[in-house]
């Protein structure tokens, strides 16, 4: 069986020309490969960029253009040159057994009306969060509407998550990672590690609206002109199209000796910069399961989060695998910064509760659940680790 995967994720070439990406997607979709034959991958090229990552070596790359600019010229470009788009998309989904999409975004929801159309096997995988927030728009409604409206049969629908509960008849929750085993072996992980003098604290992934950056921002500039002390050293790891504002926001606040920018890191450098801190701040406004919680989990370290998505069951509540604030409340998330900073905390035990917690977790089983769900859905069997008629 062959899969056709459909996203809007830029890509690049380099002078070899291999295909790179950034954060989890390549990982992902070496997983998704893994249970198919073969992979034909429809993504948008873009220029080169840092924390490249490749693509599955074995996939057939399909190259689109990337819509131009963001948020409402990024969608007046999509609209404009739909037909591009549907006229690239389609033979690839008519000649697919099974069409893969990763949502929400505006190339793959035009993929899933397309697979649907034709009446392909589809494996649809929402990783935004499912219950509704301030972040959510008529694309992400739109999408939930028709994940829910076609669950079932052909069609298997995921969604990042956790939870006893289904999310929504027909559909099922599906954890975020990009954690393979050997990298979880590979990590040192000392849960006697003291923590450092000063802190050190990381934000780790894309710096746009939804992930609530600023309020990280914000908070910490609390605490500076509170006098507190020691200031910890923050780091914000990622790119993305809010960077130069928030720049911006940390020299006007006066933090520049204190927040640093990474840029988007790869895998090695990533694992090099969290083995040296002591906790993640992850203050999304909106989140399905932030893959950032696992990577930072399997360093020893735990995360304060906006309890946004799946935060609260991963989090495990205060103090079992770290904190949770209210999202967007930047009064809590410096008040619980603070209780953090000053202890007491039992730093061995939290550590040790954050790195078990990932090792059930792994890319590997993640593509064996995608796997398991999508086989039992079409009657199917997973023999040798692919899915079978």
């Amino acid at each position: 069986m062959n899969v056709c995967a459909i996203s809007f994720k830029p890509c690049w070439q380099d002078e070899t020309g291999r295909w790179f990406s950034d954060g989890g997607f390549p990982l992902q979709m070496s997983g998704i490969r893994s249970l198919f034959d073969g992979m034909t991958l429809i993504i948008t090229g873009s220029r080169p960029a840092g924390g490249g990552i490749p693509l599955p070596v074995d996939a057939t790359i399909v190259p689109m253009r990337l819509p131009d600019g963001w948020n409402l010229r990024r969608k007046i470009s999509f609209v404009t040159n739909i037909l591009y788009y549907v006229r690239i998309i389609t033979p690839y989904i008519r000649r697919a057994d099974v069409v893969h999409l990763p949502l929400p975004g505006d190339i793959p929801f035009l993929g899933i009306l397309i697979a649907i159309l034709f009446r392909k096997r589809v494996i649809a995988r929402y990783g935004s969060s499912w219950v509704g927030t301030s972040q959510e728009t008529m694309m992400t409604r739109m999408t939930k509407f028709i994940m829910r409206s076609f669950a079932g049969g052909r069609n298997v629908m995921i969604t990042t998550g956790e939870g006893p509960v289904p999310p929504a008849r027909g559909v099922s929750w599906i954890f975020s990672t990009a954690l393979t085993s050997a990298e979880l072996a590979s990590i040192p992980c000392d849960p006697a590690r003291p923590p450092g003098d000063p802190p050190g604290i990381a934000y780790v992934g894309r710096l746009s609206d939804e992930k609530g950056v600023g309020n990280l921002i914000a908070a910490l500039e609390i605490l500076m002109r509170e006098g507190y002390s020691p200031m910890p050293q923050c780091w914000i790891i990622g790119g993305g199209p809010r960077r130069r504002e928030l720049e911006e926001k940390v020299t006007q606040a006066g933090l520049g000796a204190h927040v640093r920018f990474a840029g988007q890191l790869d895998r090695p450098a990533l694992s090099a910069k969290l083995q040296n801190l002591d906790f993640c701040v992850q203050p999304s406004l909106s989140e399905g399961f932030s893959k950032a919680w696992l990577d930072a989990f399997a360093h020893g370290l735990p995360v304060l989060a906006s309890e946004v998505g799946a935060a609260g069951p991963v989090i495990g509540g205060d103090g079992v695998r770290g904190w949770l604030v209210p999202p967007g409340d930047v009064q809590a998330l410096a008040a619980q910064l603070r209780t953090v900073l000053s202890g007491p905390i039992d730093w061995p035990s939290l550590r040790r509760r954050c790195r078990e917690y990932t090792e059930k977790r792994t890319l590997e089983i993640w593509a064996a659940e995608i796997g398991r769900i999508s086989a039992s859905q079409w009657d199917m069997k997973l023999v040798g680790g692919k899915i079978r008629p």
